[in-house]
């Protein structure tokens, strides 16, 4: 066999070699790949999750909403990270994934915290923190969890593990504990959940917030509004069947909102009551000019059941509606 056929052979083999072993892993690793935004360790999230949130924190926090509005921009996710955990998230943490029921009385959901963790110096923090008689540590399925209120009556227990260096979860201690189970026994929870599935296949990455979620996210808003005409006269809304939003930070603040109707025409039904609503802003520039712009920022649109809506609202325009602070009166003279 000459130098060259053999040359060739071997490539042919190393290529076939490859590909058996992306297709394996493809097949077998339940955890194996990202779906839309989602990395791998998102599948651990709940399967009867109605709502899933993701957050890139790094470039979350080099924005100029954070780093104007930073004491209200700031997630709760983030305070309570630190609290329990003594990680700086804007240091340590490049992605936040929030699962959760939309019910009323649901509480809390499960987080994953995707970044570069000292474990050590974590667990030490959490071990001599002030509620340190609160935490109780140990292992479960083969990875460290930290307990928080566990005995405590009336309160749901939560929970913090580590999966590895890079990830980290934080919930009520049932979800946290599936999740360590699901990873343990090489299962994918999420993917029993069809339709937040179906959801996250429609987002694009790359953006610097998103969010899926059924109808039941939608369910506490309330059924009617009232009419943008005025007339003392109320609007049904249709009802929506799923939400997804995603969102960007620069140059401007951008929103993309899809709302999935029960059809054609319950879309553009709704089209046109938020396009009124959007009018209504409109009219008020009289008495607050800054609304004509953010009315004009907005637009709304329909394709097939699908309404669409999209904003792009500059920080200057943010800043203008801000309301203005009282001034502070120097204090009286004493006579």
């Amino acid at each position: 066999m000459s130098r060259s056929r053999l040359v060739v052979l071997i490539s042919m083999a190393v290529v076939v070699v490859g590909s058996l072993a992306a297709v394996g892993a493809f097949f077998l690793d339940p955890a194996r790949a990202a779906v839309g935004p989602l990395p791998a360790e998102g599948l651990l999230l709940p399967a009867d999750s109605r709502f899933v949130v993701g957050l890139d924190a790094k470039r979350f926090t080099a924005s100029p909403l954070y780093k104007r509005f930073q004491a209200q921009a700031r997630p709760d996710a983030f305070r309570e990270l630190e609290e329990r955990t003594g990680l700086d998230p804007e240091r340590d943490v490049d992605q936040v994934l929030i699962a959760g029921q939309a019910t009323k009385g649901a509480g809390p959901g499960l987080a994953i915290v995707l970044g570069s963790f000292d474990t050590y110096k974590i667990g030490r923090s959490i071990e001599t923190s002030k509620d340190k008689d609160k935490v109780v540590g140990r292992t479960f399925v083969g990875y460290t969890e930290y307990v928080f209120n566990e005995n405590a009556p009336g309160r749901d227990a939560v929970a913090v593990a580590f999966l590895d260096r890079q990830a980290l979860l934080i919930g009520r201690q049932a979800a946290v504990e599936a999740a360590l189970s699901g990873r343990a026994n090489g299962t994918a929870p999420l993917r029993a959940n069809a339709s937040i599935m179906g959801l996250l296949e429609r987002v694009k990455p790359g953006s610097t917030f998103w969010m899926v979620g059924d109808q039941s996210l939608l369910q506490n808003l309330p059924g009617t509004v009232p009419s943008p005409a005025g007339n003392g006269t109320s609007i049904e809304l249709p009802a929506l069947k799923s939400l997804i939003v995603t969102g960007d930070l620069e140059p401007v603040i951008s929103l993309a909102i899809t709302g999935d109707a029960a059809d054609e025409a319950a879309a553009k039904n709704l089209a046109n009551i938020v396009s009124g609503f959007v009018s209504l802003v409109a009219l008020q520039s009289s008495q607050k000019p800054e609304l004509k712009d953010l009315a004009q920022a907005i637009s709304v649109a329909t394709e097939r059941s699908h309404v669409l809506v999209n904003a792009r609202v500059p920080y200057e325009m943010l800043e203008a509606l801000q309301p203005k602070r009282a001034a502070i009166s120097p204090p009286a003279l004493a006579q």
